[in-house]
């Protein structure tokens, strides 16, 4: 009798250590990835759920704790990501690749099945059903053409998404949640407030509370947005795990958009919390406290540097050193890089010496760039999943860091204007 007690044990502990579901993906042969990690998120932030194993041609990932949501899938080694969905149940996944990069995907579970069908038919019905409405103006409707026209617009009024009541969490996405990511006019601040508050624990998983709460805040005067951001925090109780997500989120797009003073001041509210803090604020605070003005900033070893045989950030040696984050496919970027050509001579005249750390993921886009440009540059190539983005808490570009000889951060100019305001150069 003991043996079975002890074996029955075993088998149900071998229950609660197995994964919760898997994530498999299928590649073909000739796929060179050597590493793949699989995220969940919590808000806008990307923690690691799984590390992928290959075996042949096909990655698994195992899931050991319950989670529905939006996830994402990503292949370092080749810079290849893709999001899927789950409702805490396997996903099967196809991959497609030319020049050992991912093309598309193809899904073979039922839930994501679902999804795509939803997205592909809601994009249609959102972004080429009024194109097709207006251009039947333009067309015989007995010719062929205006025909397969009629037809087409037919189809996509009458589409109605298939009954979701089965999957929870997409029943949210694509339900309640896209009221408040869509900016709809006639929604009011109350009913974010309201909805953020009562929401279930799908939220934080939707990858979706930024745009919800950047919305809420486009609804607030200039004047006064910190009372509007108070009386959200009230609302969910800034203690809570769901208040301090909030919170954390609301940091992080004041960092986005350059809200300095409101970033200051809820920082240091974050920082003044009594209660235990979850480890999303606490994130949030290392993140800012690490690249805040008067912290050393890290050093950061070159790939692969244009217009220099120094090897790291520290090995460049100047008074000065102006980090500049950038992309060539970023028309801000664009918009200052002739100020910066036009004033280059003069900051190498005043010890002051620029390095352009990009977030481009098309080689060619970028070293076509780059070589343009008098500076030191470099570039994982990677794209926002450079490693850049996450060491120094930059979420858009350009973005800039003003160093000492010794890296100490000095300032960090909105632009390059400001910039050559703090060192006075003319």
């Amino acid at each position: 009798m003991k043996k079975n007690i002890l074996k029955l044990s075993f088998l149900a502990l071998g229950g609660l250590l197995s994964a919760q579901f898997s994530v498999k993906v299928d590649v073909p042969s000739d796929f060179k990835a050597n590493q793949a990690f699989l995220y969940a998120y919590n808000g806008s932030q990307e923690t690691i759920a799984a590390n992928g194993v290959k075996k042949g041609e096909h990655w698994t990932f195992k899931v050991e704790n319950p989670y529905s949501g939006i996830m994402k899938v990503y292949f370092p080694s080749t810079n290849d990501a893709f999001m899927l969905v789950t409702e805490n149940k396997d996903v099967q996944v196809k991959a497609f690749t030319s020049a050992n990069k991912i093309s598309t995907v193809e899904y073979g579970d039922t839930v994501n099945k679902v999804f795509k069908d939803f997205q592909d038919n809601a994009k249609k019905k959102d972004q080429i059903l009024p194109i097709l409405l207006q251009m039947q103006t333009f067309y015989s409707p007995s010719s062929d053409f205006g025909i397969a026209m009629k037809k087409e617009i037919a189809n996509l009024s009458a589409y109605q998404p298939q009954d979701l009541s089965q999957y929870p969490f997409l029943s949210f996405y694509t339900q309640p949640l896209e009221k408040y990511t869509s900016n709809d006019p006639n929604v009011k601040q109350e009913d974010y407030i309201n909805f953020i508050n009562t929401a279930p624990e799908y939220l934080e998983s939707s990858a979706q509370i930024r745009q919800v709460l950047v919305n809420y805040l486009q609804k607030s005067a200039k004047t006064s947005a910190d009372k509007d951001i108070d009386k959200m925090l009230k609302a969910v109780d800034i203690e809570s795990p769901r208040g301090q997500m909030v919170l954390s989120e609301f940091i992080d797009i004041f960092d986005l958009y350059g809200l300095d003073d409101l970033k200051a001041k809820y920082l240091n509210e974050a920082k003044s919390l009594k209660c235990t803090i979850t480890d999303r604020l606490n994130k949030t605070i290392t993140d800012s406290d690490k690249v805040a003005v008067g912290a050393t900033f890290a050093n950061y070893t070159f790939n692969n540097p244009i217009h220099t045989k120094a090897k790291s950030i520290y090995d460049v040696k100047a008074k000065h050193k102006l980090i500049m984050f950038w992309s060539s496919g970023c028309s801000h970027c664009e918009a200052e890089l002739p100020k910066i050509i036009e004033k280059y001579a003069a900051l190498k005249n005043n010890g002051v010496e620029i390095i352009g750390l990009s977030v481009d993921a098309d080689e060619k886009a970028y070293k076509n760039r780059a070589e343009s440009l008098p500076w030191i540059n470099d570039s994982e190539l990677k794209g926002w999943n450079s490693s850049v983005a996450n060491t120094y808490n930059v979420h858009a570009t350009p973005y800039y860091f003003l160093l000492d000889a010794n890296n100490k951060i000095v300032a960090k100019p909105n632009n390059f204007a400001e910039a050559i305001s703090i060192l006075k150069i003319k």
